[in-house]
Order: C-alpha cells, then structure tokens, then sequence
C-alpha cells in the first residue's frame, strides 16, 4: 500500500511540472512593448470633508 501511495505521488508531480510542447530557446533580442498606465480618476468632491464643516468628523487625538 504505501508503494502504491508512494508511486502515485511521484507520477502526479512528474506530471504537473514543466512546460508542455516542444522546448525551445527564447529569442536573443526580445521586443518588449510597454504601454503608460491610463491616468488615475481623482477623487469625487464629495467624498473628501471640508475644514469648515462642522459635521466633519475629527481623528482621535
């Protein structure tokens, strides 16, 4: 029993590692395209408090 456990084990992790396919080398002089990250959104007006608003709450001190 414990070969038997033993031998399943070994082949699922044979079986779950690598690339399938084919090997092969990678380029010498990849061509790698970057784009700019599109502009953040500011945040809306109201969620951020006025200092003159009373009902603006204070952090703890």
């Amino acid at each position: 029993m414990r070969a038997a456990t033993l031998s399943l084990g070994a082949a699922l992790l044979l079986c779950g590692c690598g690339q399938k396919g084919p090997l092969y080398l990678p380029d010498k002089n990849p061509t790698v395209v970057t784009r700019p990250a599109p502009p953040a959104a500011p945040a809306p007006a109201s969620s951020v408090p006025k200092k003159d608003d009373p009902d603006a709450q204070t952090p703890p001190q």
